[in-house]
């Protein structure tokens, strides 16, 4: 391995503290970027129109999920460079593609585009959540992070957009560039090489030596320098199946799709079938900060994960299903008028959701770390597959929630009963 210039004496705390600001806004903009730029996309495209909110989700949400399942076996044998540079010519492409076909232009040619910027969403997650196994938890808060913020924004930018500056979503197209350019700058500038041992930091500290050795002892996920690389493709494949379809199944694709799946079916299906709040001028203004709000108990716990350590996730699972389903009785019944009760709700759904996302991802590295022969890159990029069904299982359960309820007799006093 090649040889690290070690700093003076003393200066260890300093070099591992810059080293992990550097790692945590690398990631933390990378995961912003990618959970927009789709987003943005999406939006240009109006498929609505042509289509119903089902497919639409289906459309939006099924190349992802193909993507998540097939990428992470090839992850491996390609150098890294190149997949940002595929991803930044296939994003440019379905920019281009986007402002070139009007809301008129037929169903197929967006269609076809919306499939392009899921699998751009989808390969970007896998490769830089398989990061992880060299840059450790302080990426996993940046990454976190990150994509919290990006659906907080998310949340609000319709309302940015179309009421504060007078613009269409088609608009916001002009903004996937500089999405880009930051997303391609965070990782070649911001993000610092991996360290690959961890006990090689303290003894940057301590050494005065013009070069170290920075050997990898098993024991430890991010020192690790996986001895499976020598193995073949068609073993590789099998022994990453066995993985998947075994523990990490168990430990945390399985919890990671209940989570989101519940959070999807709360945070989708309640805005519009909610009860009118008298704190709000009309509805567009009661979803984006319904959102909002759900959005920042999310960011306050991706980001402050580390410093509060979950030890019981079951008992943050049970609180998140009574917090849903006190929420769906709220909203089916129309028990309650008061918007700190409600906003409260979402907002601790949204906390409880990040906390539990955070801990899988936790538990994950960990197991990874006893666990030194499994490829951890695979398994980290893999993970996401239970996040994206989920979001499609809980999104589907919403649309039939939603309209069950809008559709009732006593759908006066709910939002679903007004045009605005």
């Amino acid at each position: 391995m090649p040889a690290v210039k070690p700093p003076a004496r003393g200066s260890g705390s300093i070099f591992t503290a810059g080293w992990d600001l550097r790692t945590f806004t690398a990631f933390g903009i990378i995961s912003f970027a990618n959970t927009l730029l789709p987003y943005i996309i999406f939006s240009s495209l109006y498929l609505i129109v042509p289509f119903s909110l089902p497919v639409v989700l289906l459309i939006e949400l099924l190349p992802a999920i193909a993507v998540k399942l097939l990428f992470p076996h090839i992850l491996h044998y390609t150098p890294h460079w190149v997949w940002l540079a595929l991803l930044s010519v296939c994003w440019i492409l379905a920019t281009v593609a986007a402002n070139a076909a009007p809301p008129n232009v037929i169903a197929p040619i967006r269609t076809l585009i919306a499939v392009l910027a899921s699998a751009n969403t989808a390969v970007a997650e896998v490769f830089f959540l398989s990061q992880l196994s060299h840059y450790g938890k302080t990426a996993l808060v940046g990454w976190g992070t990150g994509t919290a913020a990006g659906g907080a924004l998310r949340a609000a930018l319709p309302t940015i957009l179309t009421i504060h500056m007078g613009l269409m979503m088609r608009n916001a197209t002009s903004y996937v560039y500089y999405l880009l350019v930051a997303m391609v700058a965070a990782y070649f500038l911001v993000l610092p090489p991996a360290i690959l041992d961890t006990m090689a930091v303290n003894e940057l500290a301590r050494e005065e030596e013009d070069t170290i050795e920075m050997e990898s002892p098993k024991s430890s996920l991010l020192t690790t320098e996986n001895h499976s690389q020598t193995i073949g493709f068609r073993e590789r494949i099998h022994r990453n199946m066995q993985l998947m379809s075994g523990k990490l199944l168990r430990l945390c694709i399985d919890p990671l799709l209940l989570v989101t799946a519940v959070q999807a079916l709360v945070s989708s299906g309640t805005p519009r079938a909610s009860r009118q709040l008298r704190s709000f001028s009309g509805y567009q203004s009661f979803s984006a900060t319904y959102g909002l709000v759900f959005r920042i108990g999310d960011v306050i716990a991706r980001s402050t994960a580390l410093l509060f350590r979950n030890r019981r996730p079951r008992l943050l699972f049970a609180l998140l299903v009574v917090f849903c389903i006190v929420a769906i009785l709220n909203t089916s019944l129309m028990l309650s008028a008061n918007k700190y009760v409600v906003l409260g709700l979402i907002s601790s759904i949204g906390w409880l959701g990040g906390m539990m996302y955070m801990h899988i991802y936790t538990a994950a590295m960990e197991y990874l770390n006893r666990n030194p022969d499994d490829d951890a890159e695979f398994a980290l990029g893999s993970i996401g597959v239970g996040e994206t069904v989920g979001m499609l299982i809980g999104s589907l359960a919403a649309v039939t929630f939603e309209s069950q309820l809008c559709g009732l007799a006593s759908q006066k006093g709910r939002w679903c009963s007004t045009t605005t």
